[in-house]
């Protein structure tokens, strides 16, 4: 093989190996956000039942659990607060009157 010969295959094969390096440079960072895009994604949409694992729900179901619960407990709070209202009403009638028999019992000959 003459030096021209050489040089070319020394050129080519540093072409070679520049090429594998940058590719496991920018691999190896790629593979990384590969693997959180694939945990997101699990964490998202939710991962189905396997053997000696449960189902796990996804984000979207989850909201609207939350969503339901949050109207079921809307729903007997308003609930709470009409009956706590209704019992308040009526002592406060109960103490006015007793307060006016009070007054009258015992400032009337005053």
């Amino acid at each position: 093989m003459s030096l021209q010969q050489w040089a070319g295959a020394s050129i080519i094969l540093g072409v070679i190996l520049t090429a594998v390096t940058l590719a496991v440079m920018i691999g190896k960072p790629l593979r990384r956000l590969a693997k959180q895009n694939d945990e997101f994604r699990e964490d998202w949409y939710g991962t189905a039942a396997r053997p000696g694992r449960p189902a796990v729900l996804g984000v979207p179901e989850r909201l609207a659990r939350l969503e339901q619960q949050a109207t079921g407990r809307d729903g007997a709070l308003a609930q709470a607060v009409a009956a706590l209202r209704e019992d308040v009403g009526a002592t406060l009638l109960r103490v006015e009157t007793r307060l006016d028999d009070h007054i009258r019992t015992h400032h009337s000959g005053v």
